[in-house]
């Protein structure tokens, strides 16, 4: 439909709409009783056959209009709510010559209509409503795009999402499953005696990762405050009150890019679990996985962007000092800091001098190693320089209690040995908060009541952070994080009426 086309339809409605109130017509109601959904109707309706009518089965359903053809004294019409579409049947003889015409003249696909009647099936097969009576529920004042099956313009589809449910039933089911997936998470932690809390979005200290936040001004109390960019500090203040089991599902935010599998507003699901390590945390994260895909895909098996991925336990293990020499045929481990640099630099890797030997072992991986993890791998012992939060292994001061659990070379989890001593935290956030001094935005930062929550006493924690956009995207083969965000951010338009 070409922009002039569509001005001018939008005038004829909003005619209509002229006219309705003219003839003392509500073209706004306020409310509609609905008995059915169209997917109650198709369930009740298997056994009904064709050519069959079936008076009895009285229905009240609400939706909106996909489709108006007249023949002559009948119109046929397509009626759609969230559960499907169902034809609707109307009839002079039945609804009198002023109603049939009313709908005639003044319904424009788009409009939102409640009907009562009764379920039959046509000749041909086609499950239908014989309208008895109907009601204008909403007057639509913009037409909904004629050539398009849903919105091609992937930008026109994130910025006007509600257009895009409105035409695509697969955009529909994608979000279905998101919120499944959220709810067996819960089922799977619940059966484990997990509790959901809540913790504050609004922080005066933000934490728990290294990232840059979004800051604003408590005018209140005349101090600056943050989004969150993680919950896990808090969810530490609740092990140290008592809680064993606990998670959240936490809506975060970042100040950093936007691409395919980042957004500055995304959702982590969180827990902590006390008297665990990061070996126990890894059973968890794999058998929490696996049950979330059966539960939505109905298998472990999931085709993303024509790569098969099977999620089925035990998922594989190696340390990332073992996936490094996998992936580039080096071994660090015995390395120093100038020699792990040098080799570093052969292979290719983004790092600088004065980076330490952690830091470019973190950074070897990232840049050689991540590429190739595409079926559910954890990576464990991540040096201690890059995983300040964490415990330290007995073995080897450099290395700490993490990992990571990739899949489609992404990351999907961050887990580690919860370090629960507060003079070893407070070595390390005075350390970052020197570096944020230098112009590091994405240092952490000193929390001193954490640390006073520390000294009361916290005891062996792990905690499984889980990005959840990213498992709907794996689940629903989505190629970007915006296909399974409602509204994920965009840069606004201009809008003439403003």
């Amino acid at each position: 439909m070409s922009e002039k086309e569509s001005l001018s339809e939008i005038e004829e409605r909003k005619a209509k709409l002229k006219e309705l109130r003219k003839m003392k017509e509500d073209p706004y109601k306020r409310r509609f009783d609905k008995t059915h959904h169209v997917s109650n109707i198709e369930e009740k309706s298997k056994k009904l056959k064709d050519g069959q009518l079936k008076k009895s089965f009285k229905v009240s359903v609400a939706g909106r209009v996909r489709s108006i053809r007249k023949h002559g004294g009948i119109m046929f019409s397509d009626l759609e709510d969230y559960t499907g579409r169902i034809q609707l049947f109307l009839e002079e003889k039945t609804l009198g010559r002023k109603k049939f015409e009313f709908y005639d003249s003044m319904f424009n696909t788009g409009d939102i209509v409640g009907v009562k009647g009764f379920v039959f099936r046509t000749k041909r097969g086609q499950l239908s409503i014989w309208v008895e009576s109907f009601e204008l529920l909403t007057k639509s004042l913009r037409p909904l795009p004629k050539e398009w099956f849903g919105l091609k313009d992937k930008e026109l589809r994130y910025r006007q999402r509600y257009v895009d449910l409105i035409l695509s039933p697969e955009v529909r089911e994608t979000f279905a499953k998101r919120a499944k997936v959220i709810e067996a998470i819960r089922e799977f932690l619940k059966g484990r005696e997990f509790i959901e809390v809540e913790t504050p979005t609004l922080q005066p200290i933000y934490g728990g990762a290294s990232a840059k936040p979004f800051e604003s001004t408590l005018n209140a109390l005349d101090m600056k405050v943050y989004m969150r960019i993680s919950n896990e500090m808090y969810l530490k203040r609740l092990i140290v009150g008592g809680y064993e089991r606990i998670f959240e599902f936490s809506q975060d935010f970042r100040n950093e890019g936007i691409d395919k599998t980042h957004n500055p507003e995304f959702l982590l699901m969180e827990t902590m679990c006390a008297y665990a390590d990061y070996k126990e945390s890894m059973e968890v994260t794999e058998k929490m996985i696996e049950h979330v895909v059966k539960k939505v895909h109905g298998k472990t098996k999931v085709v993303y962007q024509g790569e098969i991925i099977e999620f089925k336990t035990p998922w594989k293990c190696m340390t990332m000092l073992e996936s490094i020499k996998k992936y580039t045929g080096k071994n660090f481990s015995k390395l120093d800091d100038k020699e792990t640099f040098k080799v570093a630099k052969s292979l290719g890797a983004e790092v600088e001098e004065g980076m330490s030997w952690g830091e470019i072992v973190a950074q070897v991986f990232e840049d050689k190693v991540e590429e190739h993890l595409i079926q559910p791998v954890h990576i464990y012992d991540f040096p201690a320089d890059v995983s300040g939060l964490s415990k330290k292994t007995k073995k080897d001061d450099r290395i700490a209690e993490r990992f990571e659990s990739f899949v489609n070379t992404w990351e999907l989890i961050n887990s580690y040995s919860e370090a629960n001593d507060p003079g070893q935290l407070e070595e390390y956030w005075k350390k970052a908060e020197k570096e944020l001094k230098k112009g590091d935005e994405e240092a952490q930062r000193l929390d001193t009541d954490f640390l006073n929550a520390l000294e009361y006493g916290m005891p062996p924690t792990s905690g499984i952070g889980l990005g959840v956009d990213r498992l709907v995207m794996l689940i629903t083969n989505s190629a970007s994080i915006r296909d399974v965000l409602f509204f994920p951010f965009m840069k606004p338009e201009d809008d003439s009426r403003v």
